[in-house]
């Protein structure tokens, strides 16, 4: 059996079709705005959740006045938190339909429908102009974009000179990877693509944004999957499941997660906040 959407499990989108980049950007959108998914990792959709969010934007100076894009911003709460604790105004744009009325519905409940807003779009096509805004925050989104180069230089292009690019996400060090975190599963789950330090410096410095400070956040990548672990073994136990749709049984699951964290403890796999600025 498995559990309603208010309490756990449920059944999770397909992956076994993922035929085209559209597909893949329509795919993470989606599990990610499930409540399966949002149970196991406990609304904390990235490593550190808000402590991470908070600290990123410390990094790149975010003052109060001035205007921050939150390119693929999910439900809302970074967006929300930088409005609130930095007095910025906020735009997230996110690939899915139903994360942006959610993310507008929370805006609105907080009172901070004036500060923050929310449309649908592509990290890769952004629909704004040049120029428009001083900070850019991406958590744990760019290891997932089919074409990273492109989605790093619509960073650069909407940037004001001068302005500031927070990119939290996850590093790999592929070849000490271990079997099993790897392919089209892997990359929902955000390792499948990610590249490691080196290749995000890469990408930001190619696109024309100096890297001014890198942050490694590991140990709260490993208490993220600890939880995750803690959370499947209870469902588990009680005999739930994870839906007819679910890509992977339980004990699949929970041996995918301890791969992962053998890859934290070792090295190979972690989180970063990297701080850059336009040149």
């Amino acid at each position: 059996m498995s559990v309603d959407e208010r309490s756990g499990p449920t059944t999770l989108p397909a992956l076994d079709e993922l035929l085209s980049e559209d597909d893949l950007k329509a795919c993470c959108a989606a599990v990610y705005a499930h409540p399966a998914v949002r149970w196991l990792l406990g609304d904390e959709l990235h490593p550190g959740g808000e402590a991470t969010t908070r600290r990123a934007l410390e990094l790149i100076g975010v003052r109060a006045g001035e205007r921050v894009l939150d390119v693929a911003s999910g439900t809302g709460t970074s967006a929300l938190l930088a409005a609130r604790e930095f007095g910025c105004s906020v735009v997230g744009i996110e690939y899915g339909e139903g994360a942006v009325q959610a993310a507008t519905a929370a805006a609105r409940d907080q009172g901070l429908g004036e500060l923050v807003s929310f449309r649908r779009g592509d990290a890769e096509a952004v629909p704004f102009g040049d120029d428009e805004f001083d900070a850019v925050l991406c958590e744990c989104s760019l290891c997932t974009f089919p074409d990273k180069r492109l989605a790093v230089a619509e960073m650069r292009r909407v940037l004001k000179p001068g302005g500031r690019v927070a990119l939290c996400d996850v590093v790999v060090e592929r070849e000490r990877l271990p079997a099993g975190l790897d392919g089209a599963l892997a990359t929902i789950a955000c390792v499948g693509e990610a590249l490691s330090r080196q290749g995000y410096e890469d990408l930001l410095d190619g696109a024309g944004l100096r890297v001014t400070a890198v942050e490694s956040r590991a140990a709260d990548a490993a208490v993220l999957a600890r939880r995750v672990e803690d959370r499947l073994r209870g469902v588990r136990i009680l005999g739930l499941d994870m839906g007819a749709g679910s890509p992977l049984t339980t004990d699949e699951a929970i041996e995918l997660v301890r791969s992962a964290q053998r890859a934290i403890a070792d090295g190979a796999l972690g989180y970063v906040i990297f701080a850059a600025r336009s040149t």
